[in-house]
């Protein structure tokens, strides 16, 4: 194997892993609903968009992982995009994660 081809999989499997990671998050956040009309009452509509919005971050991470560049640009811009929004909406950990990717990435492309 190529020291290249070495790399890019590395790169993919650190962005599929934050990914992952986000993904379980939010599937974990899901998990500790008992009563849902209660849990939209207490916390409000905000924190189910933000459940919707965290489950689509993460699928796109790991579409861009598993796929680049067919449906989502293996860039370094479009992986530090994700890693903010990560941030955003699900938790800081995946987000490091992606962001070191995003990083390398500009560092390769200099």
């Amino acid at each position: 194997m190529e020291r290249s081809e070495v790399y890019r999989k590395l790169m993919r499997f650190l962005t599929l892993l934050g990914g992952s990671i986000g993904f379980l998050n939010i599937l974990l956040k899901l998990y500790n609903i008992e009563n849902v009309n209660k849990w939209i009452q207490d916390i409000g509509l905000a924190n189910a968009i933000f459940i919707n919005c965290g489950l689509i971050i993460a699928g796109f991470t790991i579409i861009t992982a598993l796929k680049p560049d067919n449906p989502i640009p293996w860039h370094w811009i479009t992986l530090i995009i994700l890693a903010a929004l990560t941030t955003i909406f699900i938790q800081l950990l995946p987000a490091i994660l992606i962001l070191i990717v995003g990083i390398i990435e500009l560092i390769k492309e200099l």
